[in-house]
């Protein structure tokens, strides 16, 4: 199965995220179904692996704390070939020490991140009509901020309509 690690959001944070439009006469994005910040990704697994995964979970410790959405950005770096739109958070350092902290937990069952953006992928890009006014959603803000006080061990599943998620476990 399908799984990652990853901070849930809160409602309001996810209505604010839908509330993001894209200009369809410049682009053609997909919008994700459902928003999460991903720490983890772990692929395919089998049951074996997941309770390994869900046992070494329960050692995660790491204090509250509040993250800001910040700013629009993309993948890749190039801007002539934008593939995915995403939001990021501040500040990184709260994210990226969480992050590691998985990391180290699930060393033996995963390879370590050598690259990681924090950030809330908000569509996948199918086309791109007119790069000049597209770039112009990377000036938008969104005001909000909300508590980060545990993380959630997500099955992914894919299907024609997008991807379908199912909290497997929440740790705190």
């Amino acid at each position: 199965m399908r799984c990652f690690i990853a901070i849930e959001l809160p409602e309001k944070v996810k209505e604010q995220l839908r509330e993001i439009r894209f200009d369809l006469q410049v682009a053609d994005v997909v919008k994700v179904s459902d928003y999460h910040l991903t720490l983890k990704f772990l692929g395919d697994i089998n049951i074996s692996k997941l309770e390994r995964v869900k046992k070494e979970l329960t050692k995660i410790r790491f204090k509250p704390f509040k993250l800001k959405i910040d700013r629009i950005g993309y993948f890749p770096k190039d801007k002539k070939f934008i593939r995915v739109v995403w939001i990021g958070v501040t500040p990184k350092r709260k994210i990226i020490d969480l992050m590691k902290s998985v990391d180290d937990i699930l060393v033996s069952l995963f390879q370590r991140e050598k690259r990681f953006e924090p950030h809330i992928t908000l569509g996948r890009v199918k086309t791109v009509r007119s790069l000049d006014k597209f770039r112009r959603i990377f000036d938008m803000r969104i005001d909000e901020s909300f508590n980060v006080d545990s993380i959630k061990l997500i099955k992914s599943e894919l299907t024609e309509k997008g991807a379908k998620y199912e909290t497997l476990e929440g740790y705190s």
